[in-house]
């Protein structure tokens, strides 16, 4: 198996930016030196007074220098709110400076204020993303590409430089319902799963994944896993550690309307089945749970809460690193 960790975390205002981006940094070297494969940048705009975050594209192509050999991956990308054409070549230049190891996740979002703020109906981002998709792959494997199409019309555009990878990038799509899954399944290369997702849903929702690309006569990968993770000496300290930060972004995502599950619920209610923490005995296990049952291959984990320390974050990665990564034969 391979594993990666999502770096760029909402913070809390008390946090400088300067300071959040260091933590970076830091949690960047721990899992390099630990044996991790990937790194991973989340996409939002507009989060208000009460959080931050810093944009992906930008901040990969930073961290790009601490990690050689690493994937960078966007977990995700908000591809509706944007022309296929840029993110074409943001996608290009990010496959360039990793050498060939860019992971596109891609997804249509849902916060009104984004949509709003960009002059875009949030009725529109289901074939916003769609077209977009199929855009990019022409305009990274071929010249002239013309299209003509609902939302992004085009005649004789051509990108350079192209993709190392050809005929270009993976492209991971999320979906939070079962029908944005099926979607992924006809567009993407892979289903990327939320941290947000309970085993149940899962469950569900890979039987529509499945079903979607066999009918398609298409390869039918794994998804690709996105979960929640603390590792501390035993689970009970895990768990303590990740309570109250995890209860406060999930009562963000109820407020916001983020769809799919239920979020306005308490800890013990939403560690079931989300959450990957413990000592890195019971870390192993659970992750083995995921290898037996749905036959992950690549997983990559949020380390940091928002208001959390982010020493303690660090500490839980180094831990991975040093105890649970050697189990799965990845170092």
């Amino acid at each position: 198996m391979k594993f990666g960790i999502n770096v760029n975390v909402h913070f809390s205002p008390e946090i400088s930016p300067t300071r959040a981006f260091d933590y970076m940094l830091k949690f960047v070297g721990a899992a390099r030196d630990g044996g991790f494969d990937g790194i991973f940048a989340a996409h939002h705009y507009a989060l208000g007074a009460g959080e931050a975050m810093f944009q992906p594209i930008p901040l990969l192509a930073r961290l790009a220098a601490e990690a050689p050999g690493m994937t960078l991956g966007t977990s995700i990308f908000l591809l509706s709110l944007h022309n296929p054409l840029e993110a074409a070549e943001l996608a290009a230049t990010l496959d360039i400076i990793s050498g060939g190891k860019f992971a596109f996740g891609v997804g249509q979002g849902y916060r009104d204020v984004e949509f709003n703020s960009f002059g875009i109906p949030l009725s529109d981002r289901g074939g916003r993303l769609a077209e977009a998709v199929q855009v990019i792959r022409k305009l990274w494997a071929e010249d002239d590409v013309t299209w003509q199409g609902k939302h992004f019309p085009m005649e004789g555009v051509t990108i350079n430089p192209k993709p190392v990878q050809q005929p270009g990038p993976p492209i991971w799509v999320g979906g939070d319902t079962l029908r944005s899954v099926r979607r992924a399944a006809r567009i993407g290369d892979a289903w990327m799963t939320s941290p947000r997702h309970s085993k149940g849903f899962i469950r569900q929702a890979l039987e529509v994944y499945q079903e979607q690309r066999r009918s398609m006569g298409l390869p039918v990968p794994p998804p690709v896993f996105f979960r929640e993770l603390f590792v501390a000496d035993s689970r009970e300290e895990a768990e303590r550690e990740l309570m109250d930060s995890f209860q406060k972004l999930y009562q963000v995502y109820h407020r916001e309307g983020q769809p799919g599950e239920s979020y306005d619920r308490s800890f013990q209610e939403l560690k079931e089945d989300r959450i990957i923490a413990g000592s890195p005995d019971d870390v192993i296990q659970e992750i083995e749970t995921y290898r037996q049952e749905f036959g992950a291959q690549y997983m990559f984990f949020r380390v940091y809460y928002l208001g959390m320390d982010p020493e303690k974050s660090l500490r839980s990665i180094r831990l991975f690193g040093q105890e649970v990564v050697p189990h799965f034969g990845t170092g």
